[in-house]
C-alpha cells in the first residue's frame, strides 16, 4: 500500500522533531518460530563493520521520504544539530556508535526517525510490559506490540482510533541484522506495517540484508 495513500493530517514544524527521539533504540527482542531461527542466526554471524553513519539512506520508499534538511534547506544546520545530538546521546547511553537520520514527506505531514545502532538490541520496554487494554490504568491510549516480518513493532493509538482501526499516532519498528540494530520511529498517520516496510528498506539500501 503506497505510503501517501494512508497519511492523515498533522501539524508540521521543527519543534515537533523533539518527539522523534522519545523512543529510540531498544524495543524487545522477540523470538520467532523455529523456521525463522536459523535465518536470523545466520544474519547475526555476518557482522558488518561499516560506520553506522554511512548506512543511513538519502531517501526512503522510492523517494516518498527524504531527509528533512532537503525539504527545508535553510534549516539544514539545525537538523544536523538535532540528528547529532540524538546520535551522541544514544551512543553514550548504549555504549555503541549510533547514527540518527530524520526524514519527512515533501509536504511534511509525516516525520520518521531512523536510528542505526552498532550492536544488538536488548530488552527495553518504554511503557512497561503489555497488559490487556481493558485492564490498563490509561484508558486514553492503547499500545500494541506485534511482529511484522523480521521486525518487532509497537504502535500507540488514541483509544477511539484503535477501536476504529485507524493508524496509530506513533509507531516504532526494530530489526537486528548483521550485528546492527535498525530502529524506525514514525509520527503520525503511518501504519505499523508501513513502519516495518521502512525498516526493510533501510536494511536493503544499506546492504545489511
Amino acid at each position: 500500500m503506497p505510503l501517501r495513500s494512508t497519511l492523515v493530517g498533522a501539524a508540521s514544524g521543527i519543534l515537533l522533531l523533539a518527539g522523534v527521539f522519545g523512543f529510540a533504540v531498544g524495543l524487545p527482542e522477540v523470538e520467532g518460530d523455529e523456521i525463522d531461527a536459523p535465518a536470523e542466526a545466520e544474519e547475526q554471524e555476518e557482522a558488518d563493520d561499516t560506520p553506522v553513519g554511512e548506512l543511513l539512506p538519502a531517501t526512503l520508499l522510492d523517494g516518498a521520504l527524504v531527509r528533512y534538511s532537503d525539504v527545508q534547506s535553510e534549516y539544514a544546520a539545525l537538523f544536523d544539530e538535532v540528528e547529532g545530538y540524538g546520535a551522541d546521546t544514544l551512543t553514550e547511553a548504549f555504549g555503541e556508535d549510533t547514527a540518527v537520520g530524520v526524514y519527512t514527506t515533501s509536504d511534511e505531514q509525516v516525520r520518521v526517525a531512523v536510528t542505526i545502532y552498532a550492536g544488538g538490541s536488548g530488552l527495553f520496554l518504554q511503557t512497561g510490559p503489555p497488559v490487556p487494554p481493558e485492564l490498563s490504568a490509561n484508558n486514553e491510549s492503547v499500545g500494541e506490540y506485534s511482529r511484522q516480518g523480521e521486525s518487532v513493532c509497537f504502535g500507540q493509538w488514541q483509544t477511539q482510533a484503535f477501536e476504529q482501526k485507524a493508524p496509530p499516532f506513533q509507531a516504532q519498528c526494530q530489526r537486528e541484522v548483521a550485528g546492527r540494530t535498525i530502529n524506525v520511529y514514525a509520527v503520525p498517520g503511518i501504519t505499523v506495517e508501513q513502519t516495518a516496510d521502512i525498516v526493510d528498506d533501510v536494511v536493503t539500501q544499506s546492504g545489511l540484508g
